[in-house]
């Protein structure tokens, strides 16, 4: 056995090496190496190695940075100071522990604009980043960017999708705004469909849809379309085939707030929906929300279409120009003073009128009536831009657009080969948007930005007809003439703020007021003629004023490394014939990052819209009403939920999304029985709808291939939509006439070369809900000296609402472009094919008697067979 001594030495040994293997000091020389790991894992090999212990606190010191280091035989102080430094992290030996800290450094503020070094276009979503603090910012839709870094800070890096990056040196001076302007990269084609931006992740349910992407998809008659690419994104629907509803998670398109440069647009269609207002050439950017609306946004349940049109270039002229089978357009922009002032013209008109006059819409019997129709559209976009200081700009801009129908409708009647009755009837609808806009734009600090805008909008419908009648029996002709019109107007005056304190967070706040006026539908009469006393009525003539006044604060931060919130909230007033509503409307959106490039996302929205449309379901044209909150009619709300999932490759060559939604709405309005337009118009409008409720919830799924000469997205949606009326199918709960189960788009682009670039688009959508009769009788028919003897009515019992379903559609759209670029021009030919394998897709359905087999039957009217085009472009 070991003696008493022995064993005292023993332990005084094993003492003696504890303490020397706990003793440490700066001058131990440490050698690390990581790889894209965190800095905690640093933190813990250097501990499990050198005996070593960190001491901090996880709410104050960030150590979630993946960082590669290699640190070979340095010694200990120099070494933690490699590690730590660039993170701003400091250290200090208390005890025997190594505690970390926040360093607290002076700090400065970088702002200014990053724009188009060619053009001196602003661009919307530039990136200014430190890659050594791991920190960063974005230019906001004005181009502005601020950014707090400490003023030890050599440099900042500036970047924007298919520019080369540029290095802005950090300054003292932070009260001028710097220009930061980068060079186009050319090899570099942009990227199709751009979902949500590195630092705005915390804005779920957003997609940035660029000009290249609307320019890549398949066109329509040669004609590229905003709304058309924005319709093919999951979680978005159109009408039937060819139509161009907007309808998302299963609101209708009366829900769907569109911005064009801050302004609202109510009507988006041309052509009844074959194609939007918005001419591509002179978009910037597109922002569209379906979900998690920012607090700066208000007014409508469904989603947010924010348009923001190229500014116009401050250095040289250029112009583009382009015609195809349906329309030409042109555009041209350039400098008034060179780096002071620009402008923007464009203009576009279809020439539909000249390939349709006197087209016959009915010519087949000798007898039957005959009919001749042509319609066209055009548009016009100014804006003018100028700066008075670095710190000061104006922009104005206008738009107008128009569509006209006009129809020529002959019949007669005969008895035994003698003319008994002639009737002429000529109509004319007009339909179209006026709207005008002022931005001044300021930037009051480093840290705080500015914008004011006061705009005007106009939407209205109108038709005339004249109907020249000879009845049996009489000399004369008679006139009968009548006029419809109805319009909204909105003026709005609005300031919005931007402060940001730090680089991960962003303070947005603002009010402003509207002014709509409504003009729900005036109907004029008049009868002249036929030894017939004449006849002069106006019906509705009501006008409508709404004072709508809103407040709102917003708030991006970054709270943790791996944690994004977006907090806000909406608080709005509505006045409207001595009625006050008013609302407080919450908004949250929540990202949290996981390892590998997983990204949970979720959020929460209440929203509130005190206008209302009276849609007419029976008619294609655009005759529907937008009518104010009233007494009985009081102002839709949603609540709306939703979380998903995504994934991008470790290059961002792919990227997948994953989405569920749930929605209510109260107080949405349909009209009751066969009440429409032209009979529920005027001051008892509110007296012919039904108020309900409605529920909408679905999944939504999106796989995008974003780099390389093959590009692309597929997008799916899984989607239910439901309306409840006390009034409509006997209270019982049915699916609204814009659910459709299923819709799958296929989107594909490839480029051969420098020079063509094909493009395919394949689109699947289910059904939607039909109401059909279930029963019909004969009505009576009283004859009049005014019209022609005719065949007793039809008349018909509908059955449950939304019973039946259409069939589905599905389309192939094919796309080829040609490009040949001079020195000082670029030239283009588009050679596009509709509906490729001529599927007949129903554009809308009808009853149809046939009174000799005593038959009736359903029809599907399908007006867009296969069509090919060719669109001739030039670029200077």
């Amino acid at each position: 056995m070991m003696s008493l001594f022995g064993r005292f030495l023993l332990g005084m040994l094993l003492i003696s090496i504890s303490v020397q293997a706990s003793e440490w000091d700066w001058r131990m020389k440490i050698s690390v190496a990581v790889k894209d790991q965190p800095l905690e894992t640093v933190c813990t090999i250097l501990e499990q190695q050198y005996g070593i212990h960190f001491s901090y606190s996880r709410n104050i010191v960030d150590l979630s940075p993946l960082v590669t280091i290699n640190v070979q035989n340095r010694p200990l102080k120099k070494a933690l100071d490699e590690i730590f430094s660039p993170y701003n992290i400091s250290f200090a030996r208390i005890g025997d522990q190594i505690v970390l800290t926040v360093r607290k450094h002076p700090t400065s503020t970088i702002s200014g604009y990053v724009q188009d070094h060619q053009t001196g276009e602003k661009l919307i979503g530039a990136t200014v980043y430190s890659p050594i603090l791991h920190v960063g910012t974005m230019t906001n839709q004005f181009g502005f960017f601020s950014i707090t870094i400490p003023r030890d800070t050599s440099s900042l890096t500036v970047s924007y999708v298919g520019y080369e990056p540029a290095r802005l040196p950090a300054r003292k001076d932070e009260y001028t705004p710097v220009i930061v302007s980068l060079h186009p990269r050319s090899s570099l084609p942009e990227v199709i469909v751009d979902t949500v931006r590195p630092t705005e992740q915390s804005t779920v349910s957003r997609l940035n849809v660029s000009p290249a992407a609307v320019k890549s998809m398949p066109r329509l008659l040669g004609e590229a379309d905003m709304m058309r690419t924005i319709v093919a994104l999951p979680g978005v629907s159109g009408g039937l085939d060819g139509g161009g509803s907007l309808n998302v998670r299963g609101g209708s398109p009366d829900q769907n707030l569109v911005l064009l440069d801050g302004t609202p647009i109510f009507n988006v269609s041309h052509l009844f929906g074959i194609f939007s207002v918005f001419n591509p050439d002179i978009v910037k950017n597109a922002d569209f929300y379906k979900g998690a609306f920012p607090a700066r946004y208000g007014g409508r349940l469904s989603s947010i279409v924010d348009i923001s049109l190229k500014d116009g270039d401050m250095q040289q002229y250029h112009g583009e120009a382009s015609i195809g089978l349906i329309a030409a357009k042109a555009m041209v922009e350039g400098p008034l003073k060179k780096n002071k002032t620009s402008f923007l013209v464009s203009a576009r008109r279809s020439h539909t009128d000249m390939l349709m006059n006197d087209l016959a819409v009915n010519n087949n019997t000798q007898t039957g009536p005959k009919s001749k129709a042509y319609v066209y559209f055009y548009d016009a976009n100014v804006k003018i831009n100028h700066i008075f200081s670095p710190r000061d700009r104006i922009y104005l801009s206008a738009y107008v657009g128009q569509d006209k129908l006009s129809v020529r409708w002959e019949e007669g009647a005969s008895d035994g080969g003698i003319s008994t009755y002639y009737g002429d009837s000529r109509s004319n609808f007009l339909w179209g948007n006026y709207t005008s806009t002022l931005r001044w734009n300021h930037v009051f600090g480093p840290k705080m930005f500015a914008n004011v805008t006061a705009n005007y909008s106009q939407y209205y419908f109108s038709t005339d007809y004249k109907y020249y009648y000879k009845p049996l029996n009489t000399l004369d002709t008679g006139i009968l003439s009548g006029k419809y019109y109805s319009r909204i107007q909105n003026a709005v005056a609005k300031m919005d703020f931007e402060y940001r304190p730090q680089p991960k967070h962003t303070i947005k706040f603002g009010a402003g007021g509207i002014t709509h006026i409504f003009t729900p539908g005036v109907s004029v009469f008049q009868d002249n003629g036929n030894d017939q006393p004449a006849v002069d009525t106006t019906y509705g003539d009501v006008t409508s004023v709404g004072q709508e006044l809103y407040v709102y604060g917003e708030d991006e931060w970054n709270a943790l490394h791996n944690l994004w919130l977006n907090l806000g909230v909406h608080a709005s007033g509505f006045l409207v014939d001595g009625r006050f509503y008013n609302s407080i409307q919450p908004r949250l959106g929540i990202r949290y990052q996981l390892p590998h490039r997983w990204v949970l996302r979720g959020s929460y929205t209440h929203m509130t819209q005190y206008l209302h449309l009276l849609a007419n379901n029976a008619a294609s044209l655009p005759t529907d009403l937008w009518v104010p909150s009233s007494g009985r009619v009081k102002p839709m709300f949603s609540r709306q939920g939703s979380f998903g999932v995504s994934k991008t490759s470790r290059r961002g060559m792919y990227a997948m999304s994953l989405e569920a939604y749930y929605k209510t709405m109260d107080h949405v309005i349909e009209y009751k029985g066969s009440a429409s337009p032209f009979n529920g118009a005027g001051k008892d409008w509110d007296e012919v709808v039904d108020i309900g409720k409605g529920r909408s919830y679905g999944t939504e799924l999106l796989l995008e291939k974003k780099k390389g000469t093959t590009r692309g997205w597929i997008g799916y949606t899984l989607a239910w939509s439901e309306r409840t009326f006390p009034g409509v199918n006997h209270g019982k709960t049915f699916p609204y006439k814009y659910d459709r189960r299923h819709d799958l788009e296929v989107v594909i682009t490839q480029k051969l070369g420098k020079r063509w670039e094909l493009s395919a688009s394949w689109e699947y959508a289910s059904g939607t809900p039909l109401s059909l009769p279930n029963a019909s009788y004969e009505g009576i028919d009283d004859p009049s000296p005014y019209d022609p003897p005719q065949n007793d009515p039809i008349l018909d019992h509908m059955g449950d609402r939304n019973k039946y379903r259409t069939t589905p559609m599905h389309r192939l759209d094919l796309s080829a472009t040609y490009s040949k670029k001079k020195r000082l021009w670029t030239k283009s030919w588009t050679f596009s094919l509709y509906n490729a394998y001529n599927q007949q897709n129903p554009f809308f359905y009808t009853i149809v008697t046939d009174r000799e087999k005593q038959e009736r039957y359903l029809a599907e009217v399908s007006i867009l067979p296969i069509l090919p085009s060719v669109t001739y472009a030039i670029k200077f």
